[in-house]
């Protein structure tokens, strides 16, 4: 049995809380309701039967919750559980693929009578996008959790309860900065829409022919401020995912320092390499957060299941796929400046290493750290006023 000091952080029995003491077993969901059960088969019956997922249980013998995936004897109600809910989730990705399909055939269709070239359509790029995003990936998602339901045993049950130990660990696990970041974005994007997308791009945004020296706060300025309210609720999204698990596992200095000079490196990627085009968002942060963890976690192998690291492989793709996609209206050169910018930062900060503990920040991290956060505050608070002044 390995002791607590050696265990991996997410894997101690203390990560879950004490269980309730009003009956033998139960179960809680992701929103905190219990329910309470006087014997294993009933509980086994309600994973098996209830509507909301089942995120953690509790038994006579152990005082701590636990996922349900710790107990051998709820394997077959897991087992049925998952297998209906992939059912649906494949159903409504067959469905959607099919509304989407319909979607691109007839913008390819508007556009031919147009006579324009369907790689030169915004409407052909957005719907493909539509039909990746929300048809073809969740399909293939569904198809593969559904392969990964029926091969569940007692076996593996054992790499399930790690994975589900390490997502509880990141859901719970106490973070600030990452919520920093997304209060100077919303910030921002709270302003915005009261001088219009136009006038935003002028004021604070990377303008089309170019970068003058004069104007390098736009590069600062620039990923505070987004073209679109679904732009910016997917770069909040993609933050809060990537941010919070980097801001676990390596902490919070260099979440700050990396997303700053990720921000950086794409804008100036754009300035270069794309001068024709107008720029604004914080993509190139967020592929930066993206860029670090790969690198990161591919050296502390020992801090991540190696399951979970194969999402943000799966993340990588799909952020490839899309950006090919939609090139037209899609910042790619932002989008692989962060990503440099990120795994660059990651592989010459740490080197390899088999342990499980997390690296503790040094001197010089923190410094780092608080160097990121005055530059994305004062940023935000820039990019705010010049807004306000619009």
């Amino acid at each position: 049995m390995t002791s607590d000091s050696e265990q991996t952080v997410w894997s101690r029995p203390e990560v879950f809380p004490g269980k309730p003491k009003t009956a033998g077993y139960g179960s809680v969901s992701p929103r905190g309701r219990q329910f309470e059960c006087q014997s294993l088969e009933e509980l086994a019956h309600h994973i098996r039967h209830n509507r909301e997922r089942v995120e953690a249980v509790w038994m006579p013998e152990r005082e701590e919750l636990m996922p349900p995936e710790a107990v051998a004897e709820l394997v077959e109600p897991l087992r049925e559980r998952r297998l209906e809910q992939t059912g649906l989730d494949e159903s409504n990705a067959r469905r959607n693929t099919l509304i989407f399909t319909i979607l691109v055939l007839w913008a390819l269709y508007a556009n031919l009578m147009k006579g324009t070239k369907p790689t030169e359509s915004l409407s052909v790029g957005l719907a493909g996008i539509l039909l990746t995003v929300l048809g073809l990936v969740p399909w293939y998602d569904a198809c593969r959790e559904r392969r990964s339901a029926k091969a569940l045993n007692e076996q593996t049950m054992a790499t399930e309860e790690r994975e589900a130990r390490f997502d509880y660990w990141l859901k719970h696990h106490r973070i600030w900065f990452t919520r920093v970041l997304i209060v100077l974005l919303a910030g921002c994007g709270a302003i915005q829409p009261w001088v219009g997308l136009e006038t935003a791009v002028e004021v604070a945004g990377l303008r089309a022919g170019g970068l003058d020296l004069a104007e390098c706060y736009r590069l600062l300025t620039a990923p505070f401020l987004h073209g679109h309210p679904l732009h910016w609720a997917l770069n909040i999204w993609g933050i809060w995912y990537l941010g919070r698990r980097l801001e676990s596992l390596a902490g919070w200095c260099h979440l700050s320092f990396v997303i700053a000079i990720s921000m950086l490196a794409g804008g100036l990627a754009t300035s270069y390499l794309m001068p024709d085009k107008a720029a604004i968002g914080a993509s190139g942060g967020v592929l930066g957060l993206l860029g670090f963890l790969l690198i990161f976690e591919s050296l502390h192998q020992q801090l991540v299941p190696r399951s979970s690291r194969r999402r943000l492989l799966g993340a990588l793709g799909i952020t490839f796929i899309v950006g090919f996609i939609g090139y037209q209206f899609i910042d790619n050169f932002a989008h692989g400046g962060g990503l440099l910018a990120g795994m660059l930062y990651a592989g010459i900060v740490f080197s390899r290493s088999d342990s499980n503990r997390r690296p503790r920040a040094t001197k010089r991290d923190i410094a780092f750290g608080v160097t990121g956060l005055l530059i994305l505050a004062t940023s935000s608070i820039w990019a705010g006023l010049l807004l306000l002044g619009a």
